[in-house]
């Protein structure tokens, strides 16, 4: 398995990753109607894909810049402009179990490629005790606040979500 960035031949093949994790987990909560473009949300800064050996992609993250949360950065000791969020991060089924490590290695990349820029990554998860949680918590990742999340689900209530901010 390797981590490299993702180039845009890799977009049919994140797709069909991702129609398997929103199949298996219901993520994202609502199918977007563009799956590529949702893939590549504003504010799109870096994205990562995790390759099998064939080049299927297993894994996918992307970082997103122009966080505008002030709550945040205050909790991170950080100014807003420094404030980037991990997004679109999901592992397929086909990858898990198998001692890839993969979740694990793509948000290595991110906290690499953040540091570099002297960046501090946040990120969001809804607050249903998913495998997620477990690891992001097993990284490192701290936990600072609990909140409403700013989407609707297809339900029309919104999730409680907890936002972490990568280890120092």
């Amino acid at each position: 398995m390797i981590v490299r960035e993702r180039a845009a031949e890799d977009l049919p093949t994140c797709v069909d990753a991702l129609q398997a994790v929103h199949v298996a987990d219901g993520y994202p909560t609502c199918w977007p109607h563009d799956p590529a473009g949702w893939l590549s949300p504003a504010g799109l800064a870096a994205a990562w894909v995790g390759l099998d050996d064939d080049e299927t992609v297993l894994g996918h993250v992307c970082v997103v810049g122009d966080v505008d949360d002030p709550v945040v950065a205050a909790l991170a000791g950080v100014p807003v402009e420094r404030l980037v969020s991990v997004s679109r991060l999901f592992v397929s089924p086909a990858a898990r179990g198998r001692g890839l490590g993969l979740g694990a290695a793509l948000l290595a990349r991110v906290q690499r490629w953040s540091e570099q820029r002297g960046l501090q990554p946040m990120l969001d998860v809804v607050d249903d005790g998913a495998p997620a949680v477990d690891l992001y918590e097993r990284l490192g990742w701290r936990l600072v606040i609990r909140r409403d999340a700013d989407w609707l689900a297809p339900d029309g209530h919104r999730h409680r979500v907890r936002i972490y901010l990568a280890p120092e």
